[in-house]
C-alpha cells in the first residue's frame, strides 16, 4: 500500500474519509453485503481518526505496517486458472483460491491486533470480523463485532459493526437475534430505510411476508437512494414469487 502523508487539517476531518468509503461501497455493488467490504471501509476511515503524532511512535509504526500487510493480502487478486502462481515482487503471497487468501488475511489481521492497542487494535479487529464472515466463521465474527461495538469508534464503523452482527445472526438462521441487531441500527436519514430494509428481509425469511411487504413498500416510497429502492423492489419480487 502506498504511503501518504496527511496534514493535521486532514487528520481532523474523518468525514472526508467516511465520504470516500461510501463511494467505495457504492462501487462494490448492491448485491454484496456491506459487511464483506467493511475492511475496505475501515482502512479508509482509519486515516481520518488517527492523530498526526501517533505515527511518530515506534510501536504504532509497526502496528500500522502489520495492518497494511494484512489489508494488502486481503486485496490480492486470486489466480484460480494458473498452474503456477505469478511471483511475488512485493513480499505479498499470491493465491489460487479466495478461501486461501481469506485464511491468510485472517491470520495477518490477528497479528496486527497482537501488535496494537487502543483504536488501532479495534479497527484491526473490525476488519478481521469482515474476513471471518466471508469465511463462514459467523460465531467468531460475531465476537469481533461485539468487541468493536464495546470499544466504540466513528459513527459509520459502529453502524457497520452493528449491521455485521445482524448478518452473522442471519447466516445462522437466528432470525430473532438478527432482527434485534438490525433494529438497533440508527433510524436517522437514509440509514433508517436501510435498517427497515434489513428488518423486512429477516421478517420475510421468518415467513412474516405481509409485514415484510409493508416495510419494503415504505422503503421504495420513502428512501432517496436509488440502489436501496432497487434492492427493496427485488425483495418484493422474490416474495411475490414465493421465494
Amino acid at each position: 500500500m502506498a504511503k501518504r502523508n496527511y496534514t493535521r487539517k486532514q487528520l481532523r476531518q474523518p468525514d472526508e474519509f467516511i465520504s470516500i468509503s461510501m463511494k467505495v461501497w457504492d462501487a462494490v455493488g448492491r448485491n454484496i453485503p456491506r459487511v464483506i467490504v467493511s475492511a475496505i471501509v475501515a482502512i479508509l476511515i482509519i486515516a481520518g481518526v488517527w492523530t498526526w503524532s501517533y505515527f511518530a511512535d515506534a510501536r504504532a509504526a509497526k502496528s500500522t505496517a502489520a495492518m497494511s500487510r494484512a489489508f494488502d493480502i486481503y486485496n490480492q487478486t486470486v489466480f484460480p486458472m494458473e498452474t503456477k502462481l505469478p511471483p511475488s515482487e512485493d513480499g505479498i503471497p499470491r493465491f489460487k483460491t479466495n478461501r486461501a487468501k481469506l485464511e491468510a488475511s485472517e491470520k495477518e489481521f490477528t497479528k496486527a491486533m497482537e501488535r496494537s492497542d487502543g483504536s488501532l487494535k479495534a479497527h484491526s479487529q473490525l476488519m478481521r470480523a469482515g474476513v471471518r464472515y466471508e469465511l463462514g466463521q459467523h460465531t467468531e465474527a460475531l465476537a469481533d463485532y461485539k468487541a468493536y461495538l464495546a470499544h466504540g469508534g466513528p459513527e459509520q464503523l459502529m453502524f457497520n459493526a452493528q449491521e455485521g452482527m445482524g448478518y452473522c445472526h442471519e447466516a445462522q438462521k437466528q432470525w430473532d437475534l438478527a432482527l434485534q441487531a438490525f433494529r438497533k441500527l440508527p433510524r436517522e436519514g437514509e440509514q433508517r430505510w436501510l435498517a427497515t430494509y434489513h428488518e423486512a428481509r429477516v421478517l420475510a425469511a421468518k415467513g412474516q411476508k405481509k409485514e415484510a411487504v409493508g416495510l419494503l413498500t415504505q422503503v421504495i416510497e420513502k428512501a432517496t437512494t436509488r440502489t436501496l429502492k432497487e434492492r427493496a423492489g427485488e425483495q418484493l419480487a422474490l416474495i411475490d414469487q414465493g421465494k
